[in-house]
């Protein structure tokens, strides 16, 4: 199983520490991957069509206030879209999830 997370940021990568997940800078390069799992930082995605993916379950996630950007990724087709906040909290028992379902590949740009 691969799982792929579009997130930018560093500060937000570092809370991915460990969890085996491959950081990507565009949907193209998640494609080439073939995920089972991607994660996408809604608030700075400039397409999240992008990375709707056939066969892939897509999370999305963007500050609880933006409307907007969380609508996008409903907009897009995304399996869930969910509060920063929220998606963060739960993180760590998301990724174990879906890594006792098999296994993911370590971090890379």
């Amino acid at each position: 199983m691969t799982v792929v997370a579009f997130v930018p940021g560093l500060m937000d990568r570092s809370r991915f520490d460990g969890l085996g997940v491959v950081f990507v800078s565009s949907g193209r390069r998640a494609l080439e991957l073939a995920p089972t799992v991607i994660y996408v930082d809604l608030d700075r995605c400039p397409s999240p069509a992008e990375f709707r993916l056939d066969g892939a379950h897509v999370v999305g996630f963007a500050a609880h206030v933006d409307d907007e950007r969380l609508e996008a990724g409903r907009a897009a087709g995304f399996d869930d879209v969910v509060p920063r906040s929220v998606f963060f909290r739960r993180l760590r028992d998301v990724v174990d999830h879906d890594d006792s379902q098999g296994t993911t590949k370590g971090d890379q740009q």
